[in-house]
């Protein structure tokens, strides 16, 4: 474990040293540090010629041999499973010949850009909005995966919102070319070919390695350190002159430390935390208290967060996110691996891409003694409470294959309660059956060994895979539990481990009678609604203006936690709308019951069975976290 370095003026950039394969690529495509010496797209962005808030964007193209060429946006990208329509975003697209002369550009029935006379392409030019105040209705992209420009303070660029392809030609090579500031640097794990005081150049060698590898240009707040032989770089994103990455850093350390204890071998030797820290004033930014996190790629993972000079709920996160590296950057489907911007197809395996790397979040937590075990049960019973939202069957195989249905879109958070749910008890059947010899990880290992990031898997062949590597026992689960559409044995498997489950029970609540109605995605138009018993005297439609004379605002949504989550003999004032007329109402909690389904609880007087299988399966030995028998945790 290294120690943390801020990184002095000027040293923004993330210059990683390549892995020796992607080296071997990049010879393979023939790109040098001064251009494209073969077929391949050369971007050129100026971050100083931002004009009404839009970008201009330039790509020099390689030649086509084709009448009739579509200049490809993405629909979506690998890793957000949910729509984008990033041609959305785009503005006054232009296809010019070598001697700049203009081509006929029409709109295909998606909204791609068609042109014709295409042999004679050369360049492109279009103008381009940011997501972060993007208010069409149609989409809500998640903020990690968003774009930002931010006059001459902070640009962020998924490429997957800036940059296109000429459908066909997506496995060519990207030279990106941006101007800048003097003051703004740039960070990013693509590979950087040249920098200078104002333009930095780099590199990927297609268009799906130039999505995976988003790059940022700020004021420089870097920092980084090493973990296992894996050099990490941390970069903050922020206007102000504070330098807090550093602080950052050790948090970051801390949770990249204890994943290098956890797992048996780091699968990459570079990666890149970048986290745009929004500091509520910079740009309004839609939605902006529900974007809150992070989006994967294979050597990085873009953050937005809340501006605090300390990192404040950062660690369950970045461990999710950095153990990515596992899955899918080395175990993945070809609908990945070849995946289709235009027309996606999902794969069905999302229990694994993000269920499992859920559950390694928080295992790896526990055993590096980062987390407890307390809190580790309590993020299984809470895991549990997602069932309450699914139908009676329910299949993680088809959820994930059909993932972009607007009816799998309001599902979609479900895959990070019941995918590390299924995990866990995957976990126990391999601990069980093997006497303890093989957990879940080691079973990712073999994967990994077998296919790697250069070898995707067939969707419908994975489970025979998986079955040839454990037991017909264990294909059977996959195949009745994933594929099929039968809820989770939590009954059955769960008291193997001293946990208890009750399907639904009686359970005494603190309320003040106040509910949503509705979703709630704007804080200055909350609406509530009355429950039973109601002590605060709330009216269906009213409109919640404050709590406790604060008015709500995404700075402070503490009041809404202490309205839902009341303690006892707790009293409240709300402020609400009535009518055209702004009342105060108050109250004090009061008891009621409630029917409480999917209850996990423990065991009292846990068997030495019990307790042997539950060791293995959290610390991946029958002595527990200090290596001796373990009692069960306290709450």
């Amino acid at each position: 474990m290294g120690k943390v370095k801020p990184q002095k003026y000027g040293t923004g950039y993330f210059c990683l040293r390549m892995r020796h394969t992607f080296i071997l690529l990049l010879l393979q495509i023939s790109i040098t540090v001064v251009g494209l010496a073969g077929p391949g797209y050369h971007v050129q962005i100026d971050l100083t010629s931002l004009r009404h808030d839009r970008l201009a964007v330039t790509i020099d193209v390689p030649p086509v041999a084709i009448d009739t060429a579509v200049f490809v946006f993405p629909v979506t990208v690998p890793g957000t499973y949910e729509p984008h329509l990033w041609w959305r975003l785009v503005h006054n697209f232009a296809a010019f010949d070598a001697q700049g002369s203009p081509l006929p550009v029409t709109r295909s029935a998606d909204s791609q850009f068609v042109i014709g006379q295409a042999s004679r392409l050369h360049r492109v030019r279009y103008d381009l909005d940011d997501s972060f105040d993007d208010e069409d209705d149609r989409v809500t992209i998640f903020h990690p995966t968003g774009t930002s420009f931010q006059g001459d303070s902070v640009f962020v660029f998924n490429h997957g919102g800036v940059v296109g392809y000429i459908e066909g030609y997506q496995r060519l090579p990207y030279l990106v070319s941006v101007q800048r500031p003097e003051r703004l640097y740039c960070s990013t794990a693509l590979p950087v070919t040249s920098r200078s005081t104002d333009r930095d150049t780099y590199m990927a060698g297609s268009y799906d390695e130039l999505v995976d590898g988003p790059a940022v240009f700020a004021r420089p707040d870097t920092a980084s350190f090493q973990v296992n032989g894996v050099n990490v770089q941390v970069a903050l994103i922020h206007p102000r002159d504070t330098l807090i990455a550093p602080a950052y850093a050790k948090t970051l350390e801390k949770v990249t430390s204890a994943i290098g204890a956890f797992l048996p071998s780091m699968p990459v030797d570079r990666y890149a935390f970048l986290i745009y820290l929004w500091d509520g004033d910079t740009v309004e930014v839609k939605g902006a208290r529900m974007g809150q996190g992070a989006l994967e790629h294979s050597y990085s993972s873009l953050y937005f967060w809340r501006y605090t000079s300390k990192p404040f709920g950062l660690e369950s996160v970045a461990a999710h996110e950095f153990l990515h590296i596992l899955l899918p950057l080395n175990v993945h489907s070809r609908e990945i691996d070849e995946f289709n911007f235009r027309s996606p197809q999902m794969s069905a395996h999302l229990w694994l891409y993000e269920g499992v790397t859920e559950y390694f979040a928080h295992q790896a937590l526990l055993r590096g003694k980062a987390s407890s075990e307390s809190r580790f049960i309590r993020e299984v019973k809470q895991q549990a409470r997602s069932l309450n939202v699914l139908p009676d069957t329910f299949s993680l195989y088809t959820f994930s294959r059909n993932v972009l249905t607007a009816e799998n879109q309001e599902l979609y958070p479900v895959i990070y309660e019941i995918g590390p749910l299924n995990a866990l008890l995957m976990d126990i059947q391999l601990r069980e059956e093997s006497n303890g010899q093989r957990g879940l990880l080691e079973l990712v290992y073999q994967l990994m060994e077998r296919y790697g990031p250069a070898h995707p898997f067939n969707d419908d062949e994975l489970f025979d895979v998986i079955e040839g590597m454990t037991s017909p026992a264990f294909g059977a689960y996959c195949r009745t539990y994933i594929r099929d559409r039968t809820l989770l044995p939590l009954n059955e498997y769960l008291p193997r481990i001293g946990l208890t489950y009750t399907d639904s029970t009686l359970a005494d609540r603190l309320t003040f009678g106040v509910a949503f109605s509705g979703e709630m995605k704007d804080l200055s138009n909350v609406i509530i609604e009355p429950t039973k018993p109601n002590p605060l005297g709330v009216q269906a439609g009213d409109r919640l203006v404050a709590i406790d004379g604060k008015e709500l605002s995404s700075h402070s949504p503490t009041g809404l936690r202490k309205l839902f989550n009341p303690e006892k003999d707790q009293s409240i004032s709300l402020s609400v709308e009535r009518n055209g007329d702004v009342l105060e109402l108050s109250g004090t909690a009061v008891t009621t019951q409630r029917v409480v389904r999917h209850v996990i609880g423990e065991v009292d007087s846990p068997t030495a069975e019990q307790v042997r299988l539950r060791n293995l399966v959290f610390y991946g030995n029958s002595g527990g976290a200090s290596g001796q028998t373990s009692r069960p945790a306290d709450h």
